[in-house]
């Protein structure tokens, strides 16, 4: 009598233990996957073709040619500690403005503040937009870029006032820190794009009835 109650006692442990899928911490196998980046969502990249419509490569690429064009009306603008318009800029003035000017995006006004915003992006990933970050000796509060694309970021030097580089520039090669990623997705950059695009079309519509 005794060992078909055990067997039945056996039988259901196994069963138990098969539909258990919380791990000890109180978060199932899957939730844990998707939360750390290897569930079905992480093979969207940024990288990737989206379906019905334009490549995110292709968006990056017009989005550096508007991201230029929005710069280059800052270049020459001199380095002035808590400046944050074309009379005079800091390096993290430059991203605020930049960012919300052209994307809608408010972002803090310090490098350490900023530095801690977004996620992190290894340089070997960095994309148009996103924010790069050094620690130079001369600077305790470090110094922050806009990059661009083909190693290129745009920043308020203290000395030459905003201006393009390189990040392979041995200097800053030596004091380069991070990068981090603030634009949320590909689909609020197109969202921004499109403003964008709206928005300099209109511009040269009034330029030209203006003539």
């Amino acid at each position: 009598m005794m060992a078909p109650r055990f067997l039945l006692l056996i039988l259901c442990l196994l069963l138990t233990g098969c539909t258990a899928t919380r791990s000890f911490l109180g978060v199932s196998p899957k939730a844990d996957r998707e939360f750390s980046g290897e569930g079905p969502e992480s093979s969207r990249n940024d990288s990737t073709d989206l379906p019905g419509s334009e490549s995110a490569s292709a968006i990056y690429g017009r989005f550096d040619i508007a991201l230029r064009a929005e710069l280059e009306g800052w270049h020459g603008t001199p380095h002035i500690m808590g400046g944050n318009s074309k009379t005079g800029v800091d390096c993290s003035g430059l991203i605020k403005q930049v960012y919300a000017d052209l994307l809608e995006v408010h972002t803090s006004r310090t490098t350490g503040q900023l530095i801690r915003e977004g996620k992190s992006v290894r340089k070997s990933k960095l994309k148009t937009g996103d924010l790069v970050f050094f620690t130079p000796e001369s600077k305790k509060g470090g110094h922050a870029g806009i990059y661009l694309s083909n190693g290129e970021f745009t920043h308020a030097s203290s000395s030459r006032g905003v201006m393009t580089s390189k990040l392979s520039n041995p200097y800053w090669t030596r004091y380069y820190e991070t990068g981090r990623r603030i634009i949320p997705d590909i689909t609020s950059l197109r969202r921004a794009l499109a403003r964008i695009e709206t928005r300099n079309e209109l511009a040269r519509a009034l330029q030209s009835n203006s003539k």
